[in-house]
């Protein structure tokens, strides 16, 4: 029978608190000043929280972060621009899919999926590729859970005159970046990860000067420079607004603070990763990248040899106790993700624990004592 309340040991969306919901379930009109208010509030909240100045500006869309993501390339990218993307997994691969939809002129320097950025590769590829404007990457690649280095990023760029276009759609809120670099241009954020938001509502970061330099729509509903002069103007989307996401985000943010913000969320999700290593360690689990490129968020963790653990059956056993974690498509069969994002607690990583612990032994008692026992 399967549990009515699921723990989300996920990339996200991920377990929210009870207010959070409830902030949920009360409906408001999209024009009426309390909505207005909101939305000023929220845009307001999101520059605070990322530490920059009021030469930034935060443009909330309905979606999900790859609805953010699409909507900076498309709307920041002039047709004389170039953007080279740093891909190294599944989210920087998915800037190619819109920069081909889109038809923005792109090249792409590939690396290795398993491990953060090599500085020196990129900046042999700036070199050799002498048109480029811009580059994107992705802050954290939860396919696997790899850090980037977008602090060496932002260096090579600001010593190459090209702009910044960062997914921190998984960071946002625990993992700083330089909002002062001058190569720093704009940033893809989600309510639903580190922000312990609901799904549905995204924005972007973008400087003020550059939201103001057109640049032909390649997108209505997607327009970034449209949706921020509306809100600028009188306040009001230009379509309607998730608001019952927002009241969320609203309540999420509240108890972001109350909880002390960036820095305490931060030293809680550390404590629960490394409280999660070294239970998995116990139970004959190892992370497959290299703890340089891990981060407190998301780990890919592979059964050690002699380590009895099937996927599939896996997914099963720990869905029939409410407990959900993500399989990985990687070179190792078995492994899996395992997130501490969200309104988790140490309890719930130990329940998890035991749930593997049980799974573990069951796998690896002989199939003829299984069938006599």
């Amino acid at each position: 029978m399967h549990s009515k309340e699921f723990r989300l040991f996920t990339p996200g969306p991920l377990n929210t608190s009870m207010q959070v919901r409830e902030a949920a379930g009360r409906d408001l009109g999209s024009r009426s000043p309390t909505a207005i208010h909101l939305s000023a509030q929220l845009r307001e909240e999101i520059v605070h929280i990322a530490e920059c100045d009021e030469s930034w500006s935060a443009v909330p869309l309905s979606g999900s972060g790859t609805f953010a993501v699409e909507a900076m390339l498309c709307s920041l990218l002039s047709a004389d621009d170039h953007l080279l993307i740093i891909e190294n997994g599944v989210y920087s691969a998915r800037m190619l899919d819109i920069c081909h939809i889109h038809s923005i002129s792109h090249s792409v320097l590939k690396l290795p999926p398993h491990q953060g950025f090599d500085l020196g590769l990129i900046e042999r590829a700036i070199k050799q590729t002498p048109l480029v404007t811009h580059i994107a990457a992705v802050h954290f690649e939860t396919a696997l859970g790899v850090i980037n280095d977008i602090d060496g990023l932002t260096q090579l760029a600001n010593a190459y005159g090209c702009q910044l276009l960062i997914d921190a759609i998984s960071t946002f809120g625990v993992l700083p970046l330089d909002y002062s670099a001058p190569s720093l241009c704009a940033v893809a954020l989600s309510a639903n990860k580190c922000l312990h938001g609901l799904p549905g509502l995204a924005f972007v970061l973008a400087r003020k000067d550059v939201l103001a330099t057109y640049v032909p729509p390649r997108t209505l509903s997607l327009d970034i420079k449209a949706h921020a002069k509306a809100l600028d103007s009188h306040g009001q989307w230009l379509f309607t607004p998730p608001l019952q996401i927002m009241l969320a985000l609203k309540q999420a943010i509240d108890e972001y603070h109350q909880q002390g913000g960036r820095h305490a969320r931060h030293h809680l999700y550390t404590q629960r990763m490394a409280h999660l290593l070294s239970g998995m360690e116990r139970l004959g689990f190892s992370p497959m990248i290299e703890l340089k490129f891990c981060a407190p968020l998301i780990v890919t963790l592979a059964p050690n040899p002699g380590t009895q653990c099937e996927i599939d059956k896996l997914n099963e056993f720990l869905f029939q106790r409410g407990l959900v974690i993500y399989p990985t498509k990687h070179w190792a069969v078995n492994s899996f993700r395992i997130g501490i994002m969200g309104e988790l607690s140490i309890q719930d990583i130990d329940d998890l624990l035991a749930a593997f612990a049980e799974f573990t032994s069951q796998s690896a008692t002989p199939p003829l004592l299984k069938f006599f026992s």
